[in-house]
């Protein structure tokens, strides 16, 4: 099977990004503005534009997620980069704030589905942190309430791993019919 990896969301720095934000500046602004060129433009107005492009990604996708998480409970495993090394958790999904609980300390984060998988992808000052995201499925609700729902990672491993407790959220497939 060919492997299909698509980007869902990506704050993180490049000069590819630099230089196509700065192209679109130039054709919208350059004129009120008197910029002769892309490299006229401040790098304060471009970094102003990036994180403006940001926020309207995250709150269009921010959409997206609230309503995958208004019909299923989901399942957030992975390692968190510490000072001391990564350390391995998991937590269950209910909500939006569940899921942003999660990687708010991120300064950079990449959203991406590979073949159904959600995977997430963070950086911050003590390293990365790398989580995967699973549809509870009903098997797996009534494994996971019988265990009030525990932060405990045999419980997450066993989710995780067997396909009659967790399933693939497609996420690209579902949302955006990729």
């Amino acid at each position: 099977m060919k492997e299909r990896e698509i980007t869902i969301y990506d704050n993180y720095y490049s000069l590819d990004r630099e230089k196509t934000t700065r192209e679109y500046l130039f054709e919208e602004c350059a004129y009120e503005n008197g910029w002769n060129s892309p490299e006229d433009i401040p790098n304060e107005r471009v970094k102003d534009e990036i994180y403006y492009q940001d926020c309207e990604l995250w709150e269009y996708l921010a959409d997206d997620l609230e309503a995958l998480f208004g019909k299923n409970v989901y399942l957030l495993t992975g390692t968190c980069g510490r000072w001391n090394g990564p350390s391995q958790g998991g937590k269950f999904i209910r909500s939006l704030n569940d899921f942003t609980d999660c990687i708010e300390h991120l300064d950079s984060v990449r959203i991406f589905d590979k073949n159904g998988h959600l995977y997430i992808h963070g950086s911050h000052h003590d390293g990365s942190d790398d989580y995967e995201l699973k549809r509870l499925t009903h098997k797996g609700y009534e494994l996971a309430a019988s265990n009030h729902f525990a932060l405990d990672r045999h419980l997450h491993t066993t989710i995780m791993r067997y396909n009659f407790y967790s399933a693939l959220p497609k996420f690209a497939q579902k949302v955006y019919g990729i």
